[in-house]
């Protein structure tokens, strides 16, 4: 069997576009989307200057991590070593686009679901070549069998020096350029000025013998699509809603084992669960591109995605959240007790897995630190026990209020411990990496960071449930207002971390 690849000569290749426009009109592809495009980067003052030209297109990783993150078997992996796609279990939640680093896929706007370029596998099973092949006058795109020694593609790969984009991921991708200038293969090197809305991040190679792209004559993209960010506020509102149901329910859980049995551990508590779990279901069907299409991650799961099994951690939450709503109810606290264990295992597994998706998100490097499942955690308890510390001003809770106070308290010096530690001490493992926390320590993030998610968000509540301390102090006020202020912290964290893992371009 076949291992199709390409080797694309940028000495040969001068920018005339026929292969865009040969893909478009193969695939029907709409205006303003493309599965294969020449970026344009110029370097140099006039009248010396240089243009490169850098034809892109989708990869066919042998490895590829849009086929892992798939949580419906959408993408898959040919014999013949292509990725291809069938849009019709495809349901439109974008996660192929967070998790390839080469930004080749995108959303059809005309059928609501993902696309990529597969090497027109349509035309190959009738032998014949590519279209972008086909139609390159200068010949510069070999395709062809990258097993079979005797293939010009094979021989041009064994001989020459070729450059694969992004290979510190591992990707094992199968494209190969010959001639590739550092500026047009690495995203982060050129600047992107009138094009890319990078108000948030300073674009500018990042190390000492490199030249400052904000210098005249420094290489910058004078052609590139738009780029396209996967998630976006209706992320964060998730991670919100999703914190606040599986956090009232390990605080329901912790109030039931410490021997505080009332109101809030029985009822308001798993109400609080049940009614933030239909919201965080809803978030996630209407955030869909295929709404109507919600229900196939459940009956055509991929076991290798994250978002698969988040789908059944959700699921398996809102029964057990049921479950200790109704015994409670009907005065069943032997059964509850049966069920706390599971109970907070399964929510723990809701909170932290997205975490794990979001490292599945392989294009955003922001996203790939080995803490995150323990931070989603701590945010999960933070938003929980601010939710019912609110509640508990209208209902009669008892000595919970207090417990749920300290609680707050621990769950916040973790968080900001985690903040502190991942975007303030620890340096950058790569260039993208360091260019997201530019944009989050003093770019479009640096206020909402500072002011929001770690000072009146995060130290002013703990400044505030220090307070309760005081003889005389109004508990109740301030409680609430820790409480209200660490849920903006804790949400206006999450906002930036989807954000800004996705500020940098990949492309």
């Amino acid at each position: 069997m076949a291992n199709y690849g390409f080797a694309i000569d940028l000495r040969k290749c001068i920018g005339c576009h026929a292969c865009t426009i040969a893909c478009k009109s193969e695939h029907e592809i709409p205006v303003g989307v493309n599965r294969c495009w020449v970026k344009t980067v110029e370097k140099g003052r006039f009248p010396d200057t240089t243009r490169f030209f850098f034809p892109v297109l989708c990869n066919q990783c042998d490895d590829a991590p849009c086929v892992a993150i798939c949580p419906t078997n959408t993408l898959f992996k040919r014999r013949d070593g292509i990725v291809d796609f069938n849009s019709e279990s495809c349901i439109g939640c974008r996660a192929c686009m967070a998790a390839c680093p080469y930004d080749q896929l995108f959303i059809d706007p005309n059928t609501r679901t993902a696309e990529k370029c597969n090497f027109c596998a349509n035309r190959i099973e009738n032998k014949l070549q590519p279209a972008c092949v086909s139609v390159c006058p200068t010949e510069c795109r070999i395709f062809g069998d990258l097993d079979d020694p005797s293939s010009e593609v094979a021989q041009i790969v064994a001989r020459e020096a070729v450059t694969v984009r992004r290979p510190e991921k591992g990707t094992q991708p199968k494209i190969f350029y010959v001639g590739a200038e550092e500026a047009a293969i690495q995203p982060e090197v050129a600047a992107r000025p009138f094009m890319y809305k990078e108000g948030q991040v300073l674009m500018r190679p990042l190390g000492a013998v490199e030249e400052d792209a904000t210098k005249p004559g420094a290489p910058r993209v004078d052609y590139d699509v738009p780029h396209r960010k996967a998630w976006g506020l209706d992320m964060a509102l998730y991670l919100l809603t999703k914190g606040i149901a599986t956090g009232a329910m390990l605080l329901a859980v912790l109030l039931w084992f410490t021997g505080d049995r009332g109101a809030m551990s029985t009822l308001v508590a798993p109400i609080v669960s049940l009614v933030f779990s239909v919201i965080t279901a809803a978030v996630l069907i209407v955030d869909l591109e295929r709404p109507e299409r919600f229900y196939y991650i459940l009956i055509r799961p991929n076991w290798r995605s994250w978002m698969a099994w988040g789908a059944y951690f959700l699921t398996a939450h809102g029964a057990l959240s049921s479950l200790w709503l109704l015994f409670a109810l009907l005065d069943l606290p032997e059964l509850i007790t049966v069920i706390a264990a599971p109970t907070a295992l399964v929510a723990l597994a809701a909170t932290s897995y997205t975490g794990f998706l979001f490292a599945q998100g392989l294009a955003r490097d922001l996203w790939q630190g080995p803490y995150a499942a323990v931070d989603l955690i701590a945010q999960a308890i933070i938003e929980a026990s601010a939710i019912l510390l609110v509640v508990s001003a209208f209902v009669d809770a008892g000595a919970a209020p207090a417990m749920l106070a300290r609680v707050l308290f621990g769950a916040l010096v973790v968080h900001l411990v985690f903040l502190t530690f991942e975007n303030i001490l620890t340096p950058s493992p790569t260039r993208h990496h360091e260019l997201a926390l530019q944009a989050i320590r003093r770019g479009a993030y640096s206020r909402l960071f500072w002011g929001v998610a770690l000072g009146a968000g995060g130290v002013l509540p703990l400044a505030l449930l220090l307070m309760l301390d005081v003889p005389g102090s109004p508990a109740a006020v301030l409680t609430t207002a820790a409480a209200l202020l660490a849920l903006a912290g804790a949400f206006a964290w999450e906002y930036i971390w989807v954000d800004a893992g996705q500020c940098v371009p990949i492309s």
